[in-house]
């Protein structure tokens, strides 16, 4: 085992590395950050960054082009029986992302501040004890520190292990199925032009979610996703959407490899029904505290808003020498401040169109969507919770 260190950080993704770097940028503080898999790796995940992200953390603004593939200026939405809706913008409202690239960008930033990262290092238990906390990896090795953030995921061994999800009042999870498609810049330029809109198919499949596609620099990223009760049928209906997105000239018809593609789980507002999101010592973050969107299932902004948040009251328990849940409980109060009421009215909405007979359901989107077209004001109150304007 090594040395003691202020904070050690479990899982490398936006989350985590925005916690990190906070921790050893802005408050000093020794921090060793780990993860699982070697970097740069893949992330199921449709890569959609809100233009947001970047608003709040202003000082990625210099590097944008290192980390994203393209502006996008909009989207269309389409209805179970393919009726449009356009939000289009002057100005970028988004951005589109690899994965890879991206929380590469972030980890590295970290370390480039002065984090100790050590990769392919699975963490498999921890330890608490009065006056310090401490880690197991796979390996065998032992990392000790004053508090522990865990970052590591949807299936977080440091949530399991502390038990804050146990006796929740209940959960909120979406699955997706996506894939990353390497498409010519011609095919891309013709077909989506400079504003790179993103398209969303609502009820494709009697799915109860949606289908997207997002035009990138290179590629098409494709997906279809929902409330994870629905979600043995996504693996099926995948390469039909597949076909009806060549067969409405948005993906060429040259692919055809429909298999590869990767399944994600999303904690979507799982956060709101836990009883706390810290224990002794430990903060919880990001899709391992379950804090996506459930309208969007959009996580990015979320995790490195809770990342930040995390640091700061993890700076102050260290300032005030204690690592005790009577301090890290500001952490529930912040984060709550900061997103508590756009996942609550997300929610609410998925609540109402998720519960009942799916048949039902479809029906009701298509209504839904009419009365968008109809009522301007309601579609832009949809947009702007989808987004989180």
């Amino acid at each position: 085992m090594s040395g003691k260190f202020d904070v050690i950080v479990v899982g490398a993704g936006p989350a985590g590395a925005v916690a990190a770097y906070y921790l050893a940028k802005e408050f000093d503080r020794n921090i060793l950050l780990v993860d699982k898999a070697v970097f740069p790796r893949d992330k199921p995940c449709g890569g959609y960054l809100t233009a947001r992200v970047f608003h709040r953390f202003s000082f990625l603004k210099p590097d944008l082009s290192k980390m994203i593939e393209v502006p996008t200026y909009g989207s269309y939405f389409y209805s179970p029986d393919l009726m449009r809706l356009e939000w289009l913008k002057a100005e970028p409202v988004g951005y589109l992302a690899i994965r890879r690239k991206f929380d590469t960008y972030l980890k590295d930033l970290a370390v480039a501040n002065g984090v100790e990262f050590r990769q392919e290092t699975e963490v498999v238990d921890i330890e608490i004890k009065e006056d310090v906390a401490k880690i197991l990896t796979k390996g065998g090795a032992k990392y000790a520190g004053d508090l522990i953030i865990g970052a590591d995921g949807a299936r977080s061994i440091i949530a399991k292990r502390v038990r804050i999800k146990e006796n929740s009042k209940g959960t909120s999870k979406g699955l997706c199925v996506e894939k990353e498609i390497e498409v010519s810049e011609d095919f891309l330029e013709r077909t989506y032009g400079t504003q790179r809109p993103t398209h969303y198919f609502y009820g494709f499949g009697n799915i109860i979610g949606y289908g997207w596609i997002f035009p990138k620099r290179r590629h098409l990223n494709v997906g279809i996703g929902g409330p994870a009760m629905h979600g043995k049928f996504l693996g099926r209906v995948f390469p039909k959407f597949i076909k009806f997105l060549q067969e409405s000239s948005l993906l060429p018809e040259s692919v055809e490899n429909f298999k590869g593609f990767k399944a994600a789980l999303i904690p979507t507002s799982t956060a709101l029904y836990l009883k706390r999101s810290y224990s002794e010592r430990v903060l919880l973050v990001g899709d391992a505290l379950g804090i996506a969107s459930s309208l969007s299932g959009e996580g990015i902004y979320q995790s490195m808003s809770s990342g930040e948040d995390a640091a700061t009251i993890a700076n102050e328990a260290l300032s005030e020498g204690h690592g005790n849940s009577g301090i890290l409980q500001r952490y529930d109060r912040l984060w709550k401040k900061d997103l508590g009421r756009e996942l609550k009215t997300a929610g609410n909405i998925m609540q109402i169109g998720t519960t009942g007979d799916k048949a039902d359901l479809i029906a009701k989107m298509n209504l839904f969507f009419r009365r968008m077209q109809q009522e301007k004001g309601l579609f832009e109150y949809f947009v702007n919770q989808f987004f989180g304007l």
